[in-house]
């Protein structure tokens, strides 16, 4: 799952880690802490209607879109966002590839790479049709 102790993780992770996981020991690890932790049966329902509550945002995150406001600045700056002279990459641009990817936002992510590509063919057209209009009107 992550590199947490297994003190740590919630009472929705540990529910899924025992019933999602691979590893025998992680998983006996996970029904003693979630044991050790002395839930009513009330409350191991709440987890239990949490984890599938966490299942679907899950799963809907992996569906989701780009809204407006994240594919624009991909689309219009998809490599004029300043950076500082000690960084050599596109911080804002790799920064939210890392975040799709580390929170499961498969389809965004694949969008995101769509358009930061039609971003730069855009503005490579801008530039030729720019050429061309200034060597019509120059002659």
């Amino acid at each position: 799952m992550n590199n947490k102790k297994i003190y740590r993780y919630t009472n929705v992770e540990l529910f899924d880690l025992i019933k999602n996981g691979s590893n025998k020991t992680d998983i006996k690890n996970a029904e003693l802490e979630l044991k050790s932790r002395n839930l009513t049966q009330k409350q191991l329902l709440e987890v239990e209607i949490e984890y599938f509550k966490y299942k679907k945002n899950q799963n809907d995150r992996k569906t989701a879109p780009l809204t407006p406001s994240e594919w624009i600045p991909l689309f219009f700056l998809p490599f004029f966002i300043p950076t500082q002279k000690w960084r050599n990459y596109d911080h804002f641009s790799k920064s939210e590839f890392e975040r799709y990817e580390k929170y499961g936002f498969d389809e965004k992510a694949r969008e995101a790479r769509k358009i930061r590509l039609y971003g730069i063919l855009f503005w490579i057209l801008i530039i030729i049709n720019a050429v061309f209009i200034y060597n019509y009107l120059t002659r």
